[in-house]
């Protein structure tokens, strides 16, 4: 489910739970419910979560999905770490590249993986390779607790299947940010500053030439 920005969401007093598609509700407080889900069935040892690359606050991509996705980006990473601090429940948390439906090029040296929230630089992956990467991931062992950071790379630089990486991923090691939300706002807040001067500019420049031109007519 994707939402758009509301002006609306800028209001201090207004309550993004009050809509079912906000990213609060999906992302975060969704993953909340899915753990307290897998408690309750007591069966459940394991949850795959599909977020994004989200521990970049500062990159253009993530201050444009955040500004014009209702934070969506923020409250992924906030997901990702209510599964982190969960000790009862074991998580795999995938982060693909840009997902489309086309089909994957299967035979070809091109899948790469990074553990403990690797950086890959982003690519496009197909929705049905990851899909079939959160099935894979339920028969090693050792991918419970892990952070994987899945795309694309240049033919002969990868692999054909993602067997050879998961029989080597280890459980997260490194200490993850507990919370990024600060930066994600105050990165859109520059990111809005920059953009309504940019506005400005355009409009101040554009009044300028037609009334340039104005003076040349009379």
């Amino acid at each position: 489910m994707k939402r758009k920005s509301k002006l609306t969401d800028i209001l201090p007093w207004v309550n993004p739970e009050l809509d079912p598609a906000h990213p609060k509700n999906i992302n975060y407080l969704g993953v909340r419910n899915i753990i307290e889900a897998a408690r309750a069935t007591k069966d459940c040892k394991r949850i795959v979560r599909i977020t994004g690359k989200g521990e970049t606050p500062w990159s253009i991509f993530s201050i444009l999905i955040n500004m014009f996705g209702s934070f969506a980006k923020a409250w992924n990473y906030e997901g990702e770490e209510v599964l982190r601090k969960c000790q009862d429940v074991d998580y795999t948390i995938i982060r693909p590249g840009v997902m489309k439906n086309v089909k994957p090029d299967k035979g070809k040296k091109i899948l790469a993986l990074a553990d403990d929230g690797g950086n890959l630089k982003v690519s496009s992956v197909p929705y049905s390779t990851i899909a079939d990467l959160c099935v894979q991931v339920l028969r090693y062992p050792n991918t419970a607790r892990a952070t994987l950071c899945a795309m694309n790379v240049p033919e002969g630089e990868g692999e054909v299947s993602y067997a050879s990486f998961l029989q080597r991923v280890e459980p997260d090691r490194r200490i993850f940010p507990s919370s990024l939300m600060q930066q994600h706002v105050q990165a859109v807040r520059a990111g809005v500053f920059i953009l309504l001067a940019a506005i400005t500019s355009l409009v101040t420049g554009a009044v300028s030439i037609l009334s340039w031109l104005f003076s040349k007519l009379r």
